[in-house]
Formats: C-alpha cells, sequence, structure tokens
C-alpha cells in the first residue's frame, strides 16, 4: 500500500510540475494586440481657421545642432530623425537666423526679428534687445486677429507664463513671454502652459478638435531637446529617443488621422552649417529633400501665406515660404495608424490599419512593401490590410499605403518598421497555436482526475459480506 501511495504521489507531483510549466510558459507567451480600426475622418469643415494646405499646425523645436549631427547619410547618429525626414520632407539649406545663441533665434521664429539680441541670452524685458522685443508685434497677433486659435506647451515650466529659469525649463526657449502684449494679459498668458507629464496636455488636446488649437508649439526641456545630456552621455541619442516616443503619437492623434494637420520640426540654432527642419503629417509630401536656402523667417512666410495673415515685417515678407513640402490639393489624404514609426516587429507579416479622406470620394486604399506590388486594402474612410508579408532577415521594413480617389488624384505615405529576424514561412494556423497549449491542459487535467480516483479506490476499505 506505501509503494502505491508513493507512486501517486509522484504522479501528482509530476502533473503539477507539468501544469505549472504549460501555464508559466503561456503567461511568458507575447500578447497578440488586436489592433482597432480608426473612426472613419471627416472631412476639415471651412470655419476661417481653414488653411491652403493645413487647418492645424505642431511646432516642435530643439537644440543646438546642424543637420550633419542627426542625419545619418551625412555623418550624423539619430535614426529616428533621419527615418522621419526621408518618410516626409528635410529641408537641407535651412540657416536658422543665422545668429547665436538660442534667445534671438527664438525670436525670431515668433516675431520676424533677432531684435539685436545677438550673443544675448538673458530674461525677458532685461536689456536693450528685449526691451524692443517687449513691444513688438509677433505671430500670435496676427493669429488672434484672424480668429485662429493659439496655445503654447512648455515642458516642466512651474505655471502658466513662467518668465524666469527653473530646473531643466529655460525661459530663453520660451519666446512667448518676451512680448508684453502676452506676459501681461492673463487670457493671452494662459495659453502658455505646462506640457505636463510626457507631454500629456498637448496629446490631450490633439484628441479632438475641441481641444486643439490651429498654431500649437512645444519646447521640451533641456534633456529632450538635445540641449543637455542629463547624464545620459549622449543628447542626440536622448533627444531622438524622445521624438521616436512622441512624434508617433502626434501622428496618430485624432487631429493627425481626421484633419488637414501638419508637423514641423526645427533646431533653434546650428554653427556655420544648415540645422534639420523636417515636415510630416497627412499634408506633407513623402520623400522630399529640398536644397533651398530657408531661414527662421521661412516658417512665419509659411504660416502667413497659409491663412492669409498679414507680415510681421520685411523679413517674413521676404522669406520663401516652404509651400513645396505640402501636397497640392485635391489630392486625397491618407495616414497610417498602424503600426506605427519604428515599431518592432517580430512577426514575418503584419496587419496595417489607417485612414484616408479626400474632397471627393476615396476609391481605393492600397498597401505595399516594395513600393511597387500592391494589395487592395479593405474599406477606405477606415481601412485595413491584414498579413501583410515583411522581408525576411531584414532590419527595417517600409510599408507603403496609397490613396486614389475618383478622379484618379493619389496620395502616398509610408512608415518604416523595425524588425527582427525571423524565420520565412507560413506561421502555425490560428487553431494549432491556441488548441494545442488547450488539448495539453485537458489531457493533464485528466490524468490528475484518473490518479486521484485511483488512489481513492485503493484507500476505501473492502466491504463486509453478509453472514
Amino acid at each position: 500500500m506505501g509503494r502505491r501511495d508513493a507512486r501517486v504521489r509522484f504522479g501528482l507531483a509530476a502533473v503539477t510540475v507539468f501544469l505549472t510549466i504549460i501555464l508559466s510558459s503561456m503567461a511568458l507567451t507575447p500578447p497578440v494586440h488586436t489592433i482597432r480600426a480608426a473612426l472613419a475622418p471627416t472631412k476639415p469643415p471651412n470655419p476661417a481657421s481653414t488653411g491652403v494646405t493645413f487647418d492645424y499646425l505642431v511646432i516642435i523645436l530643439l537644440e543646438n545642432h546642424n543637420l550633419c549631427d542627426i542625419m545619418i547619410d551625412c555623418g550624423g547618429t539619430a535614426s529616428f530623425m533621419t527615418s522621419l525626414a526621408n518618410d516626409y520632407g528635410v529641408a537641407r539649406g535651412d540657416r536658422y537666423c543665422n545668429v547665436n545663441p538660442s534667445l534671438p533665434n527664438y525670436l525670431c521664429l515668433t516675431g520676424a526679428s533677432d531684435f539685436g539680441c545677438s550673443g544675448y541670452d538673458g530674461n525677458p524685458n532685461s536689456n536693450a534687445c528685449t526691451a524692443v522685443a517687449w513691444n513688438a508685434p509677433n505671430i500670435v497677433d496676427r493669429l488672434l486677429a484672424s480668429g485662429l486659435t493659439w496655445k503654447a506647451y512648455m515642458e516642466d515650466m512651474p505655471s502658466n507664463c513662467y518668465d524666469q529659469n527653473s530646473g531643466n525649463y529655460a525661459v530663453r526657449h520660451n519666446p512667448f513671454v518676451y512680448y508684453n502684449d502676452i506676459r501681461s494679459d492673463a487670457t493671452r498668458c494662459a495659453r502658455v502652459v505646462p506640457a505636463g507629464t510626457s507631454d500629456a496636455t498637448l496629446l490631450s488636446d490633439l484628441s479632438s478638435t475641441s481641444t486643439a488649437s490651429n498654431y500649437m508649439w512645444l519646447t521640451p526641456n533641456k534633456c529632450n531637446d538635445m540641449h543637455s545630456d542629463c547624464g545620459s552621455g549622449n543628447a542626440i541619442a536622448a533627444g531622438d529617443a524622445y521624438l521616436w516616443n512622441l512624434v508617433p503619437r502626434i501622428l496618430t492623434s485624432n487631429v493627425f488621422t481626421t484633419q488637414r494637420a501638419a508637423l514641423f520640426i526645427t533646431f533653434d540654432e546650428g554653427y556655420g552649417q544648415p540645422i534639420y527642419t523636417a515636415w510630416a503629417g497627412p499634408v506633407v509630401k513623402t520623400g522630399h529633400s529640398s536644397t533651398v536656402g530657408y531661414t527662421h523667417f521661412s516658417l512665419l512666410a509659411t504660416i502667413e501665406s497659409n491663412w492669409n495673415l498679414p507680415p510681421l515685417n520685411a523679413n517674413d515678407t521676404n522669406a520663401a515660404n516652404m509651400s513645396e513640402f505640402f501636397s497640392p490639393s485635391p489630392f486625397p489624404r491618407i495616414v497610417i495608424t498602424s503600426p506605427t514609426y519604428n515599431s518592432l516587429l517580430t512577426s514575418s507579416t503584419v496587419t496595417v490599419t489607417g485612414t484616408a479622406y479626400d474632397d471627393v470620394a476615396v476609391e481605393r486604399v492600397e498597401v505595399s512593401t516594395d513600393g511597387a506590388n500592391w494589395t487592395q486594402a479593405s474599406g477606405t474612410a477606415s481601412w485595413s490590410s491584414s498579413m501583410v508579408a515583411l522581408k525576411a532577415g531584414a532590419n527595417a521594413t517600409t510599408i507603403y499605403a496609397r490613396a486614389t480617389d475618383n478622379s484618379g488624384n493619389q496620395k502616398l505615405v509610408r512608415v518604416t518598421v523595425t524588425t527582427q529576424p525571423f524565420v520565412p514561412g507560413n506561421p502555425l494556423p490560428f487553431a494549432l497555436v491556441i488548441g494545442i497549449p488547450i488539448a495539453l491542459v485537458v489531457a493533464a487535467v485528466a490524468v490528475v482526475a484518473f490518479l486521484w480516483r485511483r488512489r481513492r479506490t485503493h484507500e476505501r476499505p473492502p466491504e463486509r459480506e453478509e453472514p
């Protein structure tokens, strides 16, 4: 009887270990993410905020690097920013405001002048040049006069419109508090706000057209804008990683997937060479590179041309606007919402989803991984293409999507994803992937039940025979 009990106990222990291994392996298996189709986009309304090429603009300002510190093709090291510029548009001849240090360049971007602040990085209204800027007209004046909305987001700023340095918040990177009609106006000051943890305030505003402004400005803190490495040892890598996390969330926000929106990323200053300036978003051309000699005044000229605003002075009047980066109407607009830029994919296939709209009906959406062989997606306004094959053994794959409207106009977009090596071939059918673990668990439970019943049978005392 003792040997039998020992065998039963051993069997129960073995089955328990087996079950533990099975369940643990299932728990450790990466979850399958279900991609939900995006809501069908709506055609942009036609209020005063309607621009020639975009209705919403997000500007991100970075710090202190030349173009070729960033772009890999000319010696730089920022992989995400290089990918973004190549996928959309990059201005390779942007000479910022041809002045140093930071402050005069921020003033050029918002007031169309450095106001004589070359060599100065002080606080608002603190010397002769900032006194001139203090009473000067600025881009906010032009926006409000035309019925447009605006908002500026500052990382690590302690409170609205804060005009002193604080930790990794540098007031010289916040040009809006250098103008008296913003800093001294409570209503306008309420539009210069802390960006929130991980830029949550900006991203929340981009979730709806009721909260997004036409003109949105983001100043990252000194760790994220490449000004300082903040202990990372590599300021460019840290800033590139920051954008790798933030930019896809901007481009897949509700405003960017349903409206005519544009993202503008640039640096405040360079050092004798052009700076990195990139455009991205649904209204921006793809794969566009320019060597035109733009400056910070060109951003103002582009904004003024788009919304028909009067210029601030001769600098923005005479600057070349950057209209070459935008797809001309009536081309359809299309966005890939999933996968996002630099997504890490481990499977040989992926489901691609997105949105598309046009002034006329979108006839079809097609997807490709080589730009030559196209597969029609399911749906148009909200579309998806299942089981798109990726390149085996490649470090990266570019996924293309194009929309064609009923007039034959086309718009092409693309995202580059990172791929881990995988073995080419068809994956196991879903039924087997799920069914095998379930079958093993059921079999193990049956063994446990059998052994338990057998043990109970042997432990039951023999029945007495009637005399």
